[in-house]
Parts: structure tokens; C-alpha cells; sequence
């Protein structure tokens, strides 16, 4: 038992250690996106819900990319300044599902197709889910919720505040500079516990799990309902493994190598807001009632667009062949990710400093 425990924790690590340059970079990459970017006006520009607000929430959320649960607060924050709900929901598909470093671990893990078909996915999947809110929403509901909203506290995401509004000010200015730093370990302190939990789980799920239940979970065959038994089945595993957008990457590797279809894995990916601590953050924002009404809607959502993303990448020959075994991503050795991970080693070198320079400002000005 100690020894498989020990494999799962080996696996784990080796899992990580392939996929750190594109965490450490990705996150360099959002936290400059935060910081000289400005969205402080952007609530005010989505109250309607139309189809180019959704547009608008859907890039405002790319621009903001972050975890699940970050999401779920600036989710919250849009909604209660005025946005309409649909275009909150758009920011948050987005912000994840846009996600540089999600696409990244996708692309690292299971190749360049399923990062292709985040960024395909994601308007459908908005599309989808602003669908089903206009033909569902409950007002009464609706109301209540964001009453309990407007009272509960939420954190603010954007690192940029305080700053100028206008880019080229922004790049001159040297504070810009101090909170690239703290936004980014401001990232990372929201993240890391799902990426300890999605590489732990990774690792035991490869040592410990046999391919056989893998098989009885999701029906295997070519019959035409096969497809669309395995999207469903996807979301109900994302509850099953408690794992976010950043942590779910690895695990649907795994799923890759056990023949699990791609618009299943891809429901998966797409299913980060339904598992459990998404579900309790929305209880504790909106109330139970509610938080189970979106929960309902963003898997729906993730098993439409897992279907619809399939056929069409089968439609156009983009399926990928096969899947790399996770024993040889988990590998250690002296190759690209080695180099990659030395650089992203002077990227957390330089963040370190500049956020140890934001944290000596703010004590100045607190001792001023």
C-alpha cells in the first residue's frame, strides 16, 4: 500500500514538473493582462445581455483569465454593479475556458486539438448557456439571489486599481510594475490548493485505478448513442473528483489514455463550475436554490457544447489519433520542459522581487 501511495505521489510530481513552465508563464501572462489592462468601466457596458455584450463580457474575461473560484467573485461583483446575468455568466465561462495557462496544460497534456476546442468551444458553450437562462430563468428566484449578492462580500480581482486608465500611462508608470508582481502570487495563492488537489488526484487516479473502471463508467463501443451517454456521464465525474479548471488538465489525460471520447473530455473540461466548492461559493453568494439552478445550467451547457464541439472537429478530420501514456509524460528527464522550467524559474525570480518592492510601498504609505 505504501509503495502504490508513494507511485501516486511520484506520478503526481512528474505530472507537475511537465506542466510548471506553462503555470509559471501562463500566470506572468495573466497578471500583466490584469494589471495594464482596465475593466473598471466594464459592468456598466453589460446590462442588456445582447449578443455583443456577450462578445464583450466573453474578451473582458479572457482578459481577466483566472481560476474557477476567482471567477465565481468577479462573477458575482459584475452581476451586482449592474451586468445582466447572462453577460456575468459569459465573463465567467471565459475567464477559464480563455484561460492562456488552461489552454497551455491542455496542450502539454492532450495536444493541440483540445486547446483548439477551448477556444472553439467556449462561444458555443456561452451560447449555449445564455440560451438556457433566457428560456429558464426563474425572476422571483433570480431577484432573491441577487439581493443575497449585493450583501455578501466578494474579492476584487482587478490588480490594476488605483492606477491610470489609459495603457500607455500605465506602462510608464512604476507602480504598474510593483503589482504585476502581486498579481502575480496573487494568483497563485488562488490556485494553488486545486492544482495540489488536481495533481494529487491525477497521480493516484494513474497508480491506483485500473483501466476496467474507466470502462464501466463510461460505455465504450461505436453505437451512435455512445457519444452522447459519455457527455453526460462527464460532468457527474467532474463532481466525483472535486477538481477545477486548473487542476482538471492532468486528469483528463488519463481519461485520453482509457479511450474516453473527445466531446466527453471535453464536457469535462467544460464542467469546472459544477463540482462541489464552485457549488457551495454560489450557495453562499446567491443562496442554495439558486446556486443549484446554475449549477443545472452550466452542465447542460458543458454536455451541449461537448457534443457540438465533437461533431464538429469530426467534421472537419480534427480528431486526435491517440493519447500519450501518462508513465512517460510523468518521466523526468533533460529535454525542452528542463529549459522551460529554468526560465520560468527567473519569472518567479523577477515577480518574487517586484512583489516584495509592492508589499515595501504599501508599508511605507501605511507608515506615512
Amino acid at each position: 500500500m505504501l509503495g502504490m501511495v508513494w507511485d501516486s505521489i511520484i506520478t503526481g510530481a512528474g505530472l507537475f514538473w511537465r506542466a510548471a513552465w506553462a503555470l509559471a508563464l501562463g500566470y506572468a501572462i495573466s497578471a500583466a493582462i490584469q494589471v495594464f489592462v482596465s475593466r473598471r468601466a466594464a459592468a456598466e457596458r453589460l446590462g442588456d445581455g445582447s449578443p455583443a455584450q456577450l462578445g464583450l463580457a466573453a474578451l473582458l474575461g479572457f482578459v481577466s483569465s483566472s481560476c474557477s473560484f476567482a471567477a465565481l467573485s468577479a462573477t458575482r461583483s459584475l452581476w451586482t454593479k449592474g451586468a445582466a446575468l447572462t453577460s456575468a455568466l459569459a465573463f465567467m465561462f471565459a475567464s477559464t475556458n480563455l484561460a492562456i495557462e488552461v489552454a497551455a496544460l491542455a496542450f502539454i497534456f492532450l495536444g493541440w486539438q483540445y486547446s483548439l476546442a477551448l477556444f472553439a468551444g467556449a462561444p458555443i458553450l456561452i451560447l449555449v448557456m445564455a440560451v438556457l437562462v433566457r428560456l429558464t430563468r426563474p425572476d422571483q428566484l433570480a431577484a432573491r439571489a441577487l439581493e443575497q449578492a449585493e450583501q455578501a462580500s466578494g474579492m476584487d480581482m482587478d490588480a490594476a486599481e488605483g492606477l491610470p486608465q489609459r495603457f500607455s500611462d500605465r506602462v510608464r508608470d512604476e507602480r504598474s510594475y510593483e503589482n504585476l508582481g502581486r498579481a502575480y502570487f496573487g494568483e497563485w495563492r488562488m490556485v494553488y490548493k486545486e492544482l495540489i488537489a488536481g495533481f494529487l488526484v491525477a497521480g493516484a487516479v494513474a497508480a491506483l485505478v485500473p483501466a476496467s473502471f474507466f470502462q464501466a463508467l463510461f460505455p465504450q463501443g461505436d453505437a451512435w448513442y455512445v457519444l452522447p451517454l459519455q457527455v453526460l456521464l462527464a460532468p457527474v465525474l467532474a463532481v466525483l473528483t472535486v477538481i477545477g479548471s486548473m487542476g482538471n488538465g492532468p486528469l483528463a489525460a488519463i481519461l485520453a489514455e482509457h479511450g474516453i471520447m473527445f466531446g466527453a473530455i471535453m464536457a469535462f473540461l467544460y464542467s469546472d463550475f459544477v463540482v462541489p466548492p464552485a457549488l457551495k461559493i454560489n450557495a453562499r453568494y446567491y443562496g442554495w436554490k439558486f446556486a443549484v439552478y446554475l449549477g443545472l445550467i452550466f452542465a447542460a451547457a458543458a454536455v451541449v457544447t461537448g457534443i457540438v464541439i465533437h461533431v464538429l472537429f469530426a467534421l472537419l478530420g480534427l480528431i486526435p489519433g491517440g493519447a500519450r501514456s501518462v508513465e512517460e509524460m510523468a518521466t523526468f528527464s533533460i529535454d525542452y520542459t528542463f529549459w522551460l522550467n529554468l526560465v520560468s524559474v527567473i519569472v518567479v525570480a523577477v515577480m518574487f522581487v517586484l512583489g516584495r518592492r509592492a508589499k515595501s510601498r504599501a508599508r511605507a504609505g501605511v507608515g506615512g
